[in-house]
């Protein structure tokens, strides 16, 4: 009976070896497998807000080749359950200003009266119209 009760003991103790093996296998390929830009963007794109997102595309426009390592990286940590809350705009800007790629965004100045807003080139045009 002893003999019979070490043959199942081995025999258990092989499944639990190969079922070991088989699930660090599934991490390991779940984080080394390789994504295209545009499968990483969707897995990321989820846990962007706007204004993340419009960096993000300022950046793409800018840099790249590193905004798409940034793009795969990020969603491989999604994948990996390392992000779970949403990344918002700072986030994206200061991830790019660390790795020395600061993203230049576009700046407006607008002049508020009267209740109404308008670009700075705009009420100038209406300012110099007005004085001729």
């Amino acid at each position: 009976m002893e003999e019979e009760e070490l043959i199942k003991m081995r025999k258990l103790l092989e499944l639990q070896r190969k079922m070991l093996k088989e699930t660090s296998k599934q991490k390991l390929q779940v984080s080394t497998v390789k994504r295209d830009f545009t499968s990483s963007y969707e897995i990321l794109k989820e846990y962007l807000t706007p204004k993340a997102k419009e960096i993000l595309e300022h950046a793409m426009r800018q840099y790249p080749s590193v905004a798409k390592y940034v793009v795969e990286e990020l969603a491989r940590l999604v994948l990996n359950g390392r992000i779970k809350e949403p990344l918002n705009g700072y986030t994206i800007f200061h991830i790019f200003q660390e790795l020395g790629y600061p993203v230049r965004l576009p700046t407006r100045i607008v002049v508020k009266r009267k209740g109404e807003t308008k670009d700075l080139a705009s009420y100038l045009k209406e300012r110099i119209g007005e004085e001729k």
